[in-house]
């Protein structure tokens, strides 16, 4: 069992203002938002929920131990009653996660290329540790168990406490922390790094901004960034090559033409005369002139063309000659 007095460093005999000015010093040390270590901030807490809270206290300074039976002045042994009664006693509450907020950042295939720094404001309501302890009508479950006797039979009707209004907890007033309010508003702007070569579904997580824990056995969700990468006007995208279609007139599939790729690394220029007469069942490679990843793995760009095929255009005998002698000077 963790020493709670050590951990906030007061003696047994601290006040409870003590223990709650002592508590205050160490969380604005050791809270996670400024630098301080997480699983240290939660164990402060722990101590302080523990000490500030009578009961919990004299049950901690007693030990916390089941009472001891003597049956014939026999053997002492640890005897929990409410398991001999309810044998089917209901497990403890395990801890619950609350909902987590997710928020869709859209990006260009051109952010894809470089890389790209994205800044999102959040804002939460944490819950003020230093003012909270639990309800004592419903002793924190945010229910009242009511029995009611008919006859021979027992009706049991739970209902929402009306002191804590079904979250377990009450705040104390005159808490300069929060100015009795409850809760603490704080807003923080996170940098989400993002890589080259992301592709649409990734997600960047920030622990404890999500949807915030009320009571004891609630834990805090996250903010959850995903990364929709949107189309782009110019290229497809597959995996990390990209793929450019272009419209080219017959004569210029023949005899070559210049066209420019709007690139992201700037305009790219180049002649189809090196890829011969352009065949439009065909992919023309640029290698390395893809995407890029964060391990600076390239893609190619692939080039499809379309041809324009003129359209009512009759050939005379005479130029149907000429065409073939010219086709086959040039062996085609």
């Amino acid at each position: 069992m963790s020493d709670y007095y050590s951990i906030l460093g007061v003696s047994k005999d601290a006040s409870e203002g003590d223990i709650k000015k002592k508590y205050r010093q160490l969380a604005r040390e050791n809270h996670p938002d400024k630098g301080g270590d997480k699983e240290k901030f939660q164990k402060i807490q722990e101590a302080y929920e523990t000490l500030s809270d009578s009961q919990k206290k004299k049950a901690y300074d007693s030990g916390g131990s089941q009472p001891q039976v003597h049956i014939n002045g026999g053997f002492p042994f640890e005897f929990n009653f409410n398991s001999f009664f309810h044998p089917q006693a209901k497990p403890q509450q395990r801890v619950q996660k609350k909902n987590d907020h997710i928020y869709t950042c859209k990006i260009t295939l051109k952010d894809v290329y470089f890389g790209i720094v994205k800044k999102i404001k959040v804002q939460r309501n944490r819950v003020c540790a230093i003012c909270k302890s639990n309800c004592s009508q419903c002793n924190g479950m945010g229910q009242i168990t009511q029995h009611m006797q008919m006859g021979p039979f027992t009706q049991i009707i739970n209902q929402t406490c009306q002191n804590c209004s079904g979250s377990g907890i009450v705040h104390k007033s005159n808490c300069n922390e929060c100015n009795s309010k409850g809760s603490i508003p704080e807003e923080q702007i996170f940098e989400v790094n993002i890589e080259r070569g992301v592709d649409t579904g990734k997600q960047y997580k920030f622990e404890g901004w999500g949807e915030q824990a009320i009571k004891e056995k609630e834990v805090s969700g996250n903010l959850l960034v995903n990364i929709v990468v949107e189309e782009d006007v110019h290229f497809k995208r597959q995996g990390l090559n990209l793929l450019y279609k272009t419209n080219i007139d017959l004569r210029d599939c023949i005899i070559g033409k210049m066209i420019t790729i709007p690139h992201f690394d700037g305009p790219l220029t180049i002649t189809t005369k090196g890829f011969g007469i352009i065949n439009p069942n065909k992919e023309y490679i640029l290698f390395d002139r893809g995407l890029v990843d964060h391990k600076d793995k390239r893609g190619n760009l692939h080039i499809i063309f379309t041809i324009n095929y003129p359209e009512n255009i009759q050939f005379s005998d005479s130029d149907i000659q000429l065409l073939t002698d010219t086709f086959n000077k040039v062996k085609l």
